[in-house]
């Protein structure tokens, strides 16, 4: 009798501490977190290696690890890489400390960092909404983020941007309200600054449009305002410097070529737009507090404002998937489409809740910032530049917290909906009596599990890149070492060459376009004397899947393309598979030496 009555003392103690856990917002923002990170590293983990661009990072990480120099000289593809080394120097930091190599531990890093943003926005909408389940939902939704989970997966400087960029976001709130945080914040921002420069700038446009929604509002504080306008001035000069007498490619090559402008015009329209906006919303004020409102639109219901702008975006997509999208070289095909539309939804909700915003203070500095990137993301489709495609995945970041904010209304039954009153009352139990409606939550699970499933799918079903880098590709570029001169020029797809430029073999730099598709070597034999190519480097997702060259330039391999290989000039000099349980390859790459003589 003793022992039962203590087992259900026991079961009780359980029951009581569950539910402790249950309404602990650190328990769930935890779980979020870590799928998130799950999510961010699934193509580590699965893979080898995973990124088009990986090789370049491997590289220069290498190159800190062996010289312990933040910027080492770069003769690689592209122009700006070596200028921002925070990701090479903590996967370099993270080798010294474990001993495991930068090849195993460089893919692993970087999505922790990108999850662990999800974290930082949980932050930030509660230091603006001060409603944990509000930011719980933000966050929850950012996880599963089809655009964010995708790029945030990557071990790239990009990655590490997303996350001194929320980090930046989140001291930029806190010194709005406390001077104090000012300290944080610059150093924040410096690292975000060497970091990633499109991140940089995504930052630098949204917190000036965060400035100005501030002015618009009602409860603004003057000595606040310029406060932030003095921030917003230096940060924005400290990056042009750091541009300008540092990372000279982003400064001469970049701002101008997708501006259309010099950098120095450039510069002098951003701090006329700065300080012209200042003063104009300070003198209006009475119009700046309109600031982007669609009265006629706010009229509509929820569900109907939904469905409205779900129908909108699918016909702009379909449009794109026609005509193209100006500035992005691939086209989105029927089944990428199908993909989207989790997505779709996704911003649909979002946009639906805009209105709500308006509500609080906080909400309107969140206008502020959607605004800015709607704004950049217009203007990079008109011009057909500043990549519209990148834009998608810094344009879902703040777009989770008006769909957090319908979500909620949506789950929540018989409840009036009153952003303005939930921002300002505290509540400690994330679910303490949720009363949810059943149909809303079959609904928004539907819409995050297949977000979260479609996330790799959608770009494989573009059909123009696939970022795996398998075991046999490592196993052969470590025959390759000692089996093949390192004067040797081998050609491969961008995905294969960035790595083995990376082990200091020559690479024909995405110029081999015509010996992929060729069917006999008559029709590339010129090309591959041209560049001098003494090896071929095919794996099974060249063969099978993608071969990518460069931006835009991708092709696929036939049966002929392929079997012109088995021939002269070429000679199968080495191959290497990794095989399943029951002897069926899983992956494969060959090495084929070309017989230069044959030109002659």
């Amino acid at each position: 009798m003793y022992r039962l009555e203590l087992s259900e003392r026991m079961t009780r103690k359980l029951i009581l501490k569950l539910k402790l856990l249950a309404n602990s917002w650190i328990f769930w923002l935890i779980l979020v977190t870590g799928i998130a990170i799950l999510i961010r590293a699934l193509p580590a983990l699965l893979n080898a290696a995973w990124g088009s661009d990986f090789g370049i990072y491997y590289g220069l990480t290498n190159s800190f690890v062996e010289n312990k120099e933040f910027f080492n000289s770069y003769n690689g593809w592209g122009e700006t890489y070596q200028y921002f080394p925070v990701l090479y120097a903590i996967t370099g930091i993270a080798h010294w400390a474990t001993g495991i190599e930068v090849l195993s531990i460089l893919p692993k890093i970087a999505p922790i960092f990108g999850g662990l943003t999800i974290a930082i926005l949980y932050f930030i909408v509660f230091e603006l909404m001060k409603n944990r389940r509000i930011a719980l939902l933000s966050a929850t939704l950012l996880a599963v983020a089809t655009f964010h989970i995708y790029q945030t997966s990557h071990a790239a400087p990009l990655t590490i941007g997303h996350f001194f960029m929320l980090l930046s976001m989140y001291f930029f709130i806190k010194f709005i309200k406390k001077k104090e945080y000012i300290i944080p914040l610059f150093a924040s921002t410096f690292l975000l600054i060497l970091s990633h420069h499109f991140t940089t700038y995504f930052y630098i446009i949204s917190i000036t449009f965060i400035l100005f929604a501030s002015i618009s509002s009602k409860q603004s504080n003057k000595n606040t305002n310029f406060h932030i306008l003095g921030y917003v001035s230096l940060i924005s000069a400290v990056a042009f410097g750091y541009w300008a007498f540092i990372a000279k490619p982003v400064f001469y090559s970049f701002m101008q070529g997708k501006m259309f402008l010099s950098p120095y015009q450039i510069i002098l329209l951003y701090y006329v737009f700065l300080y012209g906006g200042f003063i104009a919303l300070l003198l209006k004020k009475k119009y700046a507090e309109k600031f982007l409102t669609f009265p006629q639109f706010e009229m509509v219901t929820r569900k109907k404002k939904i469905v409205i702008l779900f129908f909108i975006l699918l016909a702009f997509s379909l449009f794109a998937s026609i005509m193209g999208i100006p500035g992005v070289y691939v086209k989105i095909t029927p089944l990428a489409l199908l993909y989207s539309l989790p997505m779709l939804l996704f911003v649909s909700i979002s946009l639906s809740g805009f209105s709500d915003l308006k509500k609080t203070y906080g909400g309107i500095l969140i206008r502020g910032w959607i605004i800015a990137l709607l704004l950049s993301f217009l203007y990079s489709i008109v011009a057909g530049n500043l990549f519209p495609d990148r834009h998608l995945e810094y344009l879902i970041v703040p777009l989770c917290i008006p769909a957090a904010i319908v979500t909620k209304e949506m789950l929540e039954r018989n409840k009036k909906h009153d952003i303005k009153k939930a921002s300002l009352r505290f509540v400690k139990p994330v679910f303490k009596h949720p009363q949810f409606n059943l149909m809303a939550v079959i609904v928004i699970g539907i819409m995050c599990i297949s977000n979260m499933m479609v996330a790799y799918p959608t770009i494989d079903a573009l059909n123009s890149i696939d970022e795996r880098v398998s075991e046999s590709c490592i196993n052969t570029f470590e025959w390759m070492r000692g089996n093949v001169s390192n004067i040797s020029v081998v050609a491969s797809d961008h995905r294969l060459s960035m790595i083995l430029w990376a082990e200091g073999f020559n690479i024909t730099y995405g110029e081999t376009n015509h010996t992929w598709t060729a069917e006999n070597v008559s029709m590339c034999g010129s090309e591959l004397k041209e560049l001098n190519v003494s090896h071929i480097l095919i794996d099974d997702i060249m063969r099978e899947t993608v071969i990518n060259i460069d931006v835009g330039k991708y092709y696929h391999m036939s049966n002929e393309s392929y079997e012109k290989f088995t021939s002269e000039p070429f000679k199968l000099i080495y191959r290497n598979a990794t095989v399943n349980n029951i002897g069926e390859e899983l992956h494969w790459v060959e090495v084929y030496k070309v017989n230069k003589s044959y030109f002659d």
